[in-house]
Order: structure tokens, then C-alpha cells, then sequence
């Protein structure tokens, strides 16, 4: 169940956030060319299907994901198309986060304890279509961990404020991970996610959000590693959209292929 706000103002905010997701992108890929910080990213596509645990229901879901750097600055996003398999009425969901990195800004790691470096974050949430839609946005400090190898462990704190009068501001919470796990020489394995943990603000109450995947690295095993991956998405909502004893439970069918 999603919340309703399509008042004018709402849709004003969309289309600046638009604009300025669509500037951002043209000012990065125009500066590839003659920056001398070049731009770093890579993306992914996922194909996701599913069924609700908790009732009955299917969603088939089309993710495109991307990180990027560009010198002191990275950037996070994602994009949801996703609806009940009847193609009725899809929704697209996006969430966009820039950083800045600390220790790219002095031009040495940080070395404080476990953590390696400490970010400052913007960020954006936001639904079209569908039900109903709504516009979050977050600002906060986010902490990255070391760990050996290639893994990634990282604590994103915000606060977090919805759009709308009766919406009071609130704090998020969000551990999140992906970390490579070699079985063998052929057998790679992939476990990545993270949890979502958002106060109370105002009307609803607190909700947990958190979605684990674990996935094979299908590419590796004919010798193309990082390309395909095939796995398993779990989807646990705990007090959907801060409505109290909503619950949502999906366990999907994951494909990733990297577009690098």
C-alpha cells in the first residue's frame, strides 16, 4: 500500500529533481572527455520475479543500478520497475544518493579503528505511477568499514523527511553490504544487501525494510567472471509505508548482469 500525494507542489518537486538528475548525468558524461578526474562507474540490470509470502500475489520487478566516483564525489542510484505481472498499472520507484568522501577530500584513508572513510550524503526517494506516489528526501553522515579483500560494508545515517505538512522529520538508519565469497575456483558466490530502519514520522509508525540477495557468479563458470550472476532476492517489509502490523514478505528469482 503506498500513501497518495499528487497535489501541484509534489509534482513540481519531481520534475526539479528530474532536471537535475538530468543535468547531473550530461555534466558527468560531458567530463569524461576533459576532466583530468575521470569518471568511474559501473552499472547493472536485474530481472527479479516473485511471490508475496504473506499473501497471496506476484511481482515481477526490471532494476537498473549504478555507482559511480568522480574524484571527491560518488554516487549511488537505483530504479524499480516493478508492478503485480498484469502490467496494469507498473510503478517506478528511484532512489539517488550523492557523497562526498572524506578521505578523498584530505587525499589519505582514514584510520579510525574499522572505518576507512566517512561520507557526507544527499539523497532522494521517489515513486510515480502506481497506486499513489510520494517524495522523501535524506541528508547525513555514512561511515565505510574496512574489510580484507574486495568487500564492501558500509552505515549510512540520515535524517529523513517526507514530503507534506503532516509529515514530521525522522531519522533512517541503513547498514548495507556486498561481500564476495569464493567456494572454489569455479564456485563464487555473492551475498549482498541491506536493511532499512526508518522512525516514526508522524502519521505511521516505524517500518523496517531489508532485502539480503545471495547470488552464483554464472559468468565464472565459463570463464567470465563478474558478468552474469543468477541468485535469490528476499524482500521483508515490517510495517509497509509505516502502516503498523502490515507486513510484506517476497522471496524472488534473481538475475543480474553487469553492463560494464
Amino acid at each position: 500500500m503506498r500513501l497518495n500525494f499528487t497535489g501541484p507542489n509534489l509534482r513540481t518537486v519531481k520534475r526539479t529533481f528530474l532536471s537535475l538528475l538530468f543535468l547531473s548525468l550530461v555534466l558527468l558524461l560531458n567530463g569524461q572527455a576533459t576532466a583530468q578526474v575521470i569518471y568511474q562507474g559501473g552499472s547493472n540490470v536485474q530481472f527479479l520475479y516473485g511471490r508475496n509470502l504473506e499473501r497471496s500475489g506476484e511481482l515481477a520487478t526490471i532494476t537498473l543500478e549504478h555507482f559511480g566516483t568522480y574524484g571527491v564525489l560518488e554516487q549511488f542510484g537505483f530504479a524499480d520497475l516493478y508492478n503485480n505481472v498484469s502490467l496494469e498499472s507498473p510503478s517506478l520507484y528511484t532512489e539517488w544518493y550523492p557523497k562526498l568522501s572524506l578521505s578523498r577530500v584530505l587525499g589519505k584513508e582514514i584510520n579510525r579503528g574499522p572505518v576507512s572513510d566517512v561520507l557526507w550524503a544527499g539523497g532522494v526517494n521517489v515513486l510515480f505511477g502506481g497506486t499513489g506516489d510520494f517524495f522523501v528526501y535524506l541528508t547525513g553522515p555514512a561511515f565505510r568499514f574496512r574489510l580484507p579483500g574486495s568487500g564492501l560494508l558500509q552505515l549510512e545515517t540520515y535524517y529523513y523527511k517526507q514530503h507534506g505538512e503532516e509529515y514530521e522529520g525522522t531519522y533512517q538508519i541503513t547498514p548495507s553490504w556486498d561481500i564476495p565469497l569464493p567456494v572454489s575456483e569455479k564456485v563464487r558466490l555473492r551475498f549482498r544487501g541491506f536493511m532499512d530502519y526508518i522512525g516514526d514520522r508522524g502519521p505511521g509508525g516505524a517500518q523496517f525494510l531489508t532485502q539480503p540477495q545471495l547470488f552464483l557468479d554464472l559468468g565464472n563458470t565459463w570463464g567470465k567472471p563478474g558478468k552474469v550472476y543468477l541468485g535469490s532476492e528476499w524482500r521483508y517489509w515490517n510495517n509497509v509505508a509505516g502502516i503498523e502490523g502490515l507486513d510484506e514478505s517476497i522471496l524472488q528469482a534473481n538475475l543480474l548482469i553487469s553492463l560494464e
